[in-house]
């Protein structure tokens, strides 16, 4: 069977150009993604807590809500375990989170030097409408070194990243398949040069 040249150069064009197309969904895909990621619709700051409070109630008013829980321990030279439980109307634990916080710093022979791992993120999903509870536990000297910030998020940025990350890896699979002997061109030429 023969191949006609115009026809398959027509076809690379058109192949090369939904290429582009599909390149444009990724980059918007990856837009949108950063932009759920970082966007809230209510803000709640809370400083200062007692050990054991109860925050609440949260009125979930739309199923598989998203709320974004970000933790900052703020003490210096020191650690905590940070704990919280997500409780229902009921003040009944549905489920609990944690996480080890801590810095440390000081000199040595090269100077000064600091560590630490001073947050946790935790983004939480209600899947059902209804009235919840926050409860968060940690070491009682050290609760004043913890601020806390609740966001109720306008959506959930993992779909269009999945979407942009799939199209992505697949356009570049596609993209070297349709342009290879273009590509061995240029790298021999790129090769030659590098050899000079």
């Amino acid at each position: 069977m023969r191949i006609n040249p115009q026809k398959k150069l027509r076809d690379n064009f058109f192949y090369n150009n939904l290429c582009i197309i599909i390149c444009i969904f990724c980059i918007v895909s990856f837009v949108t993604s950063i932009s759920y990621k970082n966007s809230s619709i209510t803000t709640y700051n809370y400083n200062s807590l007692q050990e054991g409070t109860i925050i609440g109630p949260i009125n979930v008013k739309n199923k598989n809500a998203i709320y974004k829980i970000t933790i900052k321990f703020l003490a210096e030279n020191a650690a905590v375990y940070f704990s919280g439980e997500v409780l229902d109307k009921n003040k009944d634990t549905i489920y609990e989170f944690g996480k080890d916080l801590w810095h440390e710093s000081g000199h040595d022979s090269e100077g000064y030097w600091s560590e630490s791992d001073r947050k946790m993120t935790v983004n939480l999903t209600f899947s059902e409408q209804g009235k919840y509870y926050l409860q968060f536990r940690t070491e009682e000297k050290l609760i004043n070194h913890i601020t806390i910030t609740i966001e109720l998020q306008k959506g959930s940025y993992i779909p269009h990243f999945a979407a942009g990350t799939l199209f992505f890896i697949l356009i570049i699979i596609w993209g070297y398949i349709l342009n290879k002997t273009w590509i061995k061109e240029k790298t021999e030429v790129l090769y030659e040069i590098m050899d000079e």
